[in-house]
């Protein structure tokens, strides 16, 4: 009786043991599955859990047809776990083949040799990398193989099926045009960062959003299967288009070389703008910078628009045309003009050519481009009011055509003018303009007296499709359409009179334009130079104005910078005429009288 008695209670003790730890486990259990489980699975994915930035591609940036200037080119990163080459005494195993169940022994250093065939490193140069990886910390999970291959590389290397040898996207940009606008699309730094032009002007435009994927992998290092989690999704950047045409402007390139080389100038630029719109379709300057070798070019900034100079002549139209506006001359004003003019003391100045008194109209100046009857008419108008006619043709005013930097140029207030810089102003000197505002001048008196700011960045087209215009600013009136028509048959007139006809004419289209000659000042010595700046201004067809081309040719030193201007506006609406089909002139040139 007694022994049952025992049994019982020792049964009963066992039970209560058991139910004991039972309830402990289950309390332990509930702990860690209910209580402790969100910590837990944090920090468990955090020790197997690999985040991976997904990089945005930069956008494009291409011409007003959608013809690429600036790319992105993806390549592929190679990398490896050092850590991981050395786990299991240096050996993995593989497939023989895809799909096989069979698998082959294969060592790190048979590893390293297979990798170094296709990405062309000696498999001491791998092991290297390895070792000096380890080197500096046993656990070292990361180091560059090979940097930027491309995608046969990264398909073979993948096809290898080594386990610790992982790949990253890296984007490169390239530029297909090479130096064609060069100086305007700009390049970026081995950074991927933007150095100049549009890359850094519509930077915000062509920079996409990175995203963001999470995978977990094994004590190998091995990428688990199915375990890529991606937590943002990348947003590439915008396409940038332009107004220039990419074929036009490699034209616009070749022609402004030859005439600079030609006659050993200094510089040279080439501006193709469309008279109805300010876009501006070309612009070249000699030896513009390739955005794939920035070192190989000395010209590394869009200096049509950062490196304004005394236009000389070229303003006379504005003088002319002021002068129209107001009332106080017609084409055939009269007025004897010397050569040599000294309308107060201490201010002096001349034609390009000694010539006796000459019975000139307005138009018979702009024809001889006398300085001295030009100042003599204009000096009817005060000083502010050629101020204003300045200012409403754009002078002294940064333009917004979508480059980083947009010089102003200079165009001081009329009471800072002294007495010589009051008369110099009317043809053209104490003032300075980019080539990009002097067309817009000639832009102007094209498109019936409404100046239009210069366009360059014609939209921002995000990857979802939406499209941004940017401002460039609002139209202007600069005179009235009558004055505008009046200054086309007088610009018509200095081709069809003057001793540049024969190198401006195009066999079925009547040209209008102006020639410029200006001194400029020499930095180092603060004097003027003994060589100039050659400009032509010119529109056409000049009955039916469609495009304005400004050229310039800076300090020849083996020719006449003069026609080589000329040459190369010809050549440039020649090509202009090709690109945009532009029909021949209908009509025929009207005289007006030079003389009285």
């Amino acid at each position: 009786m007694r022994n049952g008695r025992i049994r019982v209670r020792r049964r009963a003790l066992a039970l209560l043991i058991v139910g004991v730890v039972a309830v402990v486990f289950a309390v332990r259990l509930f702990d860690l599955q209910v209580v402790q489980a969100p910590k837990l699975n944090a920090d468990a994915k955090d020790k197997r859990a690999v985040p991976v930035s997904i990089p945005s591609v930069r956008g494009d940036i291409v011409d007003r047809n959608g013809d690429v200037f600036a790319t992105t080119d993806e390549r592929y990163d190679v990398q490896l776990s050092p850590k991981n080459t050395v786990l299991n005494g240096g050996r993995f195993y593989r497939p023989v083949s895809p799909g096989s169940a069979a698998t082959v022994e294969v060592t790190s250093k048979e590893a390293f040799a297979e990798i170094g065939a296709i990405t062309g490193q000696k498999p001491e140069e791998i092991q290297k990398i390895v070792d000096d990886a380890l080197a500096k910390n046993k656990k070292s999970d990361f180091a560059y193989v090979k940097r930027s291959v491309d995608l046969v590389a990264l398909k073979k290397l993948k096809d290898l099926g080594i386990p610790w040898l992982t790949f990253d996207t890296a984007y490169s940009r390239v530029y297909p045009s090479g130096a064609v606008a060069g100086n305007i699309v700009g390049f970026s730094g081995s950074d991927g960062k933007p150095q100049a032009g549009i890359e850094i002007s519509q930077n915000s435009c062509l920079t996409g959003k990175d995203g963001s994927e999470v995978y977990e992998r094994g004590a190998d290092g091995v990428a688990l299967p199915g375990s890529v989690v991606v937590t943002q999704q990348a947003v590439n950047g915008g396409t940038v288009k332009l107004t220039l045409d990419r074929d036009l402007s490699w034209q616009a390139q070749e022609i402004i070389n030859k005439q600079v080389a030609d006659v050993g100038a200094e510089s040279g630029y080439l501006v193709i703008m469309n008279a109805k719109t300010g876009e501006l379709v070309a612009v070249a300057e000699n030896n513009s910078v390739d955005p794939n070798n920035v070192d190989g070019s000395p010209n590394r900034e869009a200096r049509s628009f950062t490196s304004p100079y005394e236009p000389g002549s070229t303003f006379k139209s504005i003088t002319a045309a002021a002068l129209i506006d107001q009332g106080k001359a017609t084409p055939v004003t009269p007025n004897l003009t010397p050569s040599h003019w000294e309308p107060e003391p201490n201010v002096q100045f001349g034609d390009s050519f000694v010539h006796p008194p000459e019975q000139w109209t307005l138009n018979g100046i702009m024809v001889h481009s006398s300085n001295v009857g030009i100042s003599m008419l204009g000096n009817q108008l005060s000083p502010a009011v050629r101020y204003s006619y300045l200012q409403k043709f754009g002078i002294g005013q940064s333009t917004k055509a979508g480059m980083p930097l947009e010089d102003s140029g200079r165009l001081d207030q009329p009471d800072k003018w002294d007495r010589q810089t009051a008369y110099n102003t009317m043809f053209g000197q104490g003032l300075s303009s980019t080539i990009v505002q002097t067309a817009g001048v000639y832009q102007a008196l094209a498109n019936g007296g409404v100046r239009i700011p210069p366009t360059l960045v014609q939209s921002c087209t995000s990857a979802n499709g939406d499209v941004k215009k940017p401002d460039h600013g609002k139209p202007v009136r600069a005179v009235s359409e009558k004055t505008a028509s009046t200054m086309m048959g007088m610009l018509e007139s200095v081709v069809q009179e003057g001793w540049i006809k024969p190198y401006l004419e195009i066999p079925g289209y009547r040209i209008a334009g102006k020639t410029g000659t200006a001194e400029e000042v020499d930095p180092a010595t603060g004097r003027y130079r003994t060589d100039y700046v050659h400009s032509f201004a010119g529109i056409f067809p000049a009955d039916d104005p469609q495009y304005v081309a400004v050229a310039s040719v800076a300090f020849p030193s083996s020719g006449d910078g003069g026609i080589a201007a000329m040459t190369a506006f010809r050549n440039a609406a020649e090509a202009t005429i090709r690109t945009f089909h532009i029909p021949p002139s209908k009509g025929a040139y009207k005289p007006i009288p030079t003389d009285y």
